[in-house]
């Protein structure tokens, strides 16, 4: 009888040690499953995150926890009916710009048209005008300096000469116009150098990779204190955004080509004089962003990476989280789940708080309002979603996809609900990501950067571009008056006048004029 008993407790711990193996494995399953999804869906599925429509989806299957709806969750569930009116944006051809140049092409009747069938010589009544456009690809030109040059007949010994006005890069044929449009066309345009030598060369301008970008490096350096004056400014409002996305830099020092680098964006200022900077470093380390913020006091807006949580719990800072990510990992396991569980409940809700905040951007609300706002209708919202979670805390295993949705919020709730403490403060950090953007795109094109000097000069570039792109203020334009006359600018006054969100854009309004161009003679020599 006792073998019996050890028998049967052996067996029964082999059962219970079975088990476990089985829960873990169909744990591992499941994620595997949820991963896949991901997978086939960011493959061949709808990117966006707006529309949830689980039967659109080949792979369902349940949650693992699947919620006790309460009165309160159930209206939080209920389709909510919004009525509003969209004006309808106008159809047809839009008429060209009368500040473009143009040309007139008069098109007339033969002499025999011009008699009627009766006899009698018609009369010119009007003129019925139609328009196209055309465009002569990468119009470039010469600017050939003339410097007047005396001298004394009496004496035959004073010689002078004018001076040629200072340019950018001294001894370069690139003039500030050509530069502009260089660095216009590689970080705005996404249109990598050898592309452009393959432009020139086809315009018979022998300009090589080698000599572009050295030309950038050299705009980059002259330009670098100006983004010094936008870090400052950044540090003198109390609200500041910060993201970053990885970099591939072939030659740096004591690193494979291989290693990955980042490329670092840190925004602030005013929103009416917004500064957006790029910063390359080697590296995702901490230390980074508390470098960059040391003199910092306020909001950060930040995803939840750990360097920015850290940052956020020093006395002169707060950290701001993202709903936009926690919604995210909601939204991962609502695709794949059942409608009426806990996934769909929590992004029911975040889609309330996102209603709210279109409604107070589209009535232009002020801070008061808005802060008045949040802690009206916002705050009940953010507890029923607490509630949620910290319900679902002890019946969902933290590691499964949605474990993953409800520990990332909760772990980050004081963070996710700091944006209701002002009116100014944003839901979410889409500010950086909308900014950070950009960059990826281009990155997709010229795909890497050669060394560490060029990954700073394109970083400064950068800066400056994505900075007039919100101040809305023509990239070409300010690029070459800054070019122009930053050499001239000897004063911090006079270098903060040139600032994208400081400048006078009646500055800019001939920069695209074009110039009375001489045309060489047929077949001769100018």
């Amino acid at each position: 009888l006792e073998q019996l008993r050890q028998e049967n407790a052996r067996l029964l711990a082999k059962i219970a040690q079975h088990e476990s193996l089985i829960q873990q494995q169909s744990t591992s399953i499941q994620n595997l499953q949820h991963q896949l999804h991901l997978f086939r869906t960011a493959r061949f599925g709808q990117k966006s995150e707006k529309g949830v429509v689980p039967e659109q989806m080949a792979l369902q299957f349940d949650e693992t926890y699947a919620a006790t709806e309460t009165p309160a969750q159930a209206e939080a569930c209920a389709t909510e009916t919004i009525t509003y009116t969209r004006s309808k944006k106008g159809t047809g051809r839009k008429a060209l710009p009368k500040s473009l140049p143009y040309i007139e092409q008069v098109h007339d009747l033969s002499d025999d048209e011009k008699h009627c069938t009766c006899g009698c010589a018609l009369t010119h009544i009007d003129d019925e005008v139609t328009e196209q456009l055309d465009v002569v690809p990468q119009m470039t030109f010469r600017v050939v300096h003339i410097r007047k040059k005396y001298a004394c007949k009496s004496c035959e010994e004073t010689i002078r000469l004018a001076k040629l006005p200072q340019q950018p890069i001294d001894r370069a044929i690139a003039a500030p116009g050509l530069l502009a449009a260089i660095i216009d066309a590689k970080f705005n345009r996404h249109m990598p150098l050898y592309r452009q030598e393959a432009m020139f060369g086809e315009a018979n301008l022998s300009i090589t990779r080698a000599t572009l970008s050295g030309w950038m490096i050299k705009s980059a350096k002259l330009l670098t204190p100006l983004v010094k004056l936008m870090i400052d400014d950044i540090h003198q409002y109390d609200i500041a955004f910060a993201d970053e996305t990885p970099l591939q830099v072939l030659k740096e020092k004591d690193r494979a080509p291989t290693q990955k680098s980042y490329m670092w964006l840190f925004i602030g200022g005013p929103p009416e004089k917004r500064a957006f900077v790029y910063q390359y470093h080697a590296s995702r380390s901490h230390q980074i962003p508390f470098d960059f913020f040391a003199d910092f006091k306020g909001w950060l807006h930040a995803d939840c990476y750990k360097a920015y949580v850290a940052l956020g719990q020093q006395e002169h800072m707060t950290h701001v989280a993202c709903w936009a990510h926690a919604r995210r990992y909601s939204v991962a396991v609502a695709k794949i789940s059942k409608k009426e569980g806990l996934a769909h409940q929590i992004v029911t809700l975040i889609g309330k708080l996102y209603h709210l905040e279109r409604g107070l951007k589209d009535q232009q609300a002020t801070p008061e309002t808005v802060f008045m706002r949040r802690e009206q209708d916002a705050k009940p919202v953010l507890a029923q979603i607490k509630a949620l979670l910290d319900d679902a805390q002890f019946k969902v295993p933290p590691k499964s996809p949605l474990g993953t949705a409800v520990f990332y919020s909760l772990n980050h709730w004081e963070a996710l609900n700091a944006y209701v403490q002002d009116g100014r403060l944003e839901i979410d950090n889409n500010t950086s990501e909308r900014a950070i953007k950009p960059f990826v795109i281009g990155r997709k094109n010229w795909l890497f950067h050669g060394n560490e000097v060029g990954a700073q000069a394109g970083s400064i570039l950068f800066s400056l571009i994505e900075t007039c792109k919100h101040n809305k203020v023509d990239v070409f334009s300010w690029l070459k008056y800054a070019l122009k006359n930053i050499q001239q600018a000897e004063t911090v006054e006079q270098l903060e006048k040139l600032l994208p969100y400081n400048i006078d854009t009646n500055l800019l309004t001939n920069m695209r004029t074009i110039p009375e161009i001489i045309m060489p003679q047929q077949g001769g020599v100018n």
